[in-house]
């Protein structure tokens, strides 16, 4: 049995509110979000090459580990999705795919090994039509219904506002949680930002990071949860 922190958040590619960009901001939210491991969403600029919007020293930003999602090009993640760790989480597994959408969206899928326990964790940044959501979970759901189970966490932008629509083909066995409304960060009226669990994970607690720092950082504000992984440490798939 293990605890753990998980965090999300949209960074705009390190643009805030008052649109400037200032990286070193957004790292210094990233750092106070304390988390083990920390999923981000347009953590890349768009253009070609796609370089990182954040710098990143010796492979960590602030105090934590970049998950190596794109070795063989600049940026920071897989389609802007980034995921970063804490030292002493290792990295199993690393798996990509690009989501069928209109436009170019990606999910990755890491298997983790947090002192001694596999968890598999999901990042994604849903697209902008529902059509396509409904789309992008269920291959998401295909890709996972192929692997070795392991406790679960999907997290990131899901792009989707209504708690009952959008989401139907997301499996039984993934129960979505959104902490509070998220966006637009100045005053938060939309849940575009959740996670989804699996049954041998319990949540413990969660929240949407209200400080200062993190209302100006991004258009959107990032999330937080606390979990007990209760399964048992299976091999990964």
């Amino acid at each position: 049995m293990t605890e753990l922190t998980l965090a999300s958040w949209n960074i705009r590619a390190g643009l805030g509110r008052d649109l400037k960009r200032m990286p070193h901001r957004t790292i210094e939210v990233i750092s106070g979000l304390n988390a083990d491991v920390t999923v981000l969403q347009e953590a890349d600029f768009r253009r070609h090459p796609r370089r990182s919007a954040l710098p990143s020293e010796q492979g960590r930003i602030g105090p934590l580990e970049v998950v190596d999602l794109t070795p063989e090009i600049d940026g920071l993640g897989w389609h802007g999705i980034a995921m970063l760790k804490r030292p002493g989480v290792h990295v199993h597994t690393i798996r990509r795919f690009d989501l069928p959408a209109f436009e170019p969206r990606g999910a990755v899928i890491v298997d983790l090994d947090i002192a001694g326990q596999l968890l598999r964790v999901v990042g994604v940044h849903l697209g902008l039509l529902r059509s396509n959501r409904r789309k992008q979970i269920a291959f998401v759901a295909d890709q996972l219904a192929g692997l070795n189970p392991l406790p679960t966490i999907v997290a990131g932008d899901f792009n989707e506002w209504r708690e009952t629509k959008g989401l139907e083909t997301l499996p039984n066995w993934l129960n979505t949680h959104s902490p509070g409304p998220t966006f637009p960060a100045g005053r938060p009226l939309l849940r575009l930002d959740k996670m989804a669990i699996s049954n041998d994970v319990t949540l413990l607690d969660s929240t949407v990071m209200n400080d200062h720092a993190a209302q100006i950082a991004s258009d959107h504000r990032p999330i937080r949860a606390r979990f007990r992984v209760t399964g048992p440490p299976p091999q990964a798939g």
